[in-house]
């Protein structure tokens, strides 16, 4: 017979028990701890969505305001390439972003969304804030992988001007 495994030795089975359970336990708790930080972090960022508020605004109102919401928005996802230095601009995103979402909820509860007569309104407001959803990722994509080279280019024209300038070419 062949000599058993010392390390499935019986004796220590209680410390391995031990030890793994330990391990599990500060994983759990790491984990857990993360999950609430981005849980806040998410909630801090994210206005919930305010009842009905009085006056209602007209229908034209309303949708004269997402039309400026949307032109705002627009503005700001323009302004963001021209951020410098290019890995702030997720930043500067989530501090428009936080500001623009909440002034919309203000909006939103002026404007009734929940009558049945305005569920096409219901729907601009709705696709407005995925439209918004989608350029905090592009914000965070822009900040992190294509801001880089943008500032390299940048960079590389404004070498290439000297060079012209200085009659190298």
């Amino acid at each position: 017979m062949s000599e058993p495994d010392p390390r499935k030795d019986s004796r220590y089975r209680p410390f391995r028990a031990a030890a793994y359970g330990l391990y599990i336990a500060v994983v759990s708790a790491f984990c857990l701890a993360i999950i609430i930080s981005v849980s806040r972090s998410v909630a801090a960022m994210t206005p919930e969505r305010k009842p009905s508020a009085e006056p209602v605004l007209s229908y034209r109102e309303c949708l004269d305001a997402a039309d400026r919401f949307w032109s705002e928005l627009e503005a700001e996802r323009e302004k963001l390439v021209r951020t410098t230095p290019a890995n702030k601009a997720d930043r500067q995103w989530v501090e428009f972003r936080t500001t623009w979402l909440q002034r919309l909820r203000d909006e939103e509860a002026r404007c009734a969304l929940e009558s049945r007569d305005r569920t096409s309104l219901k729907d601009v407001f709705r696709r407005l804030e995925e439209v918004q959803d989608l350029y905090t990722i592009h914000a965070v994509q822009y900040a992190g992988e294509v801001g880089g080279a943008v500032e390299a280019l940048r960079g590389a024209f404004s070498t290439a001007r000297k060079n012209q300038a200085a009659g190298r070419f």
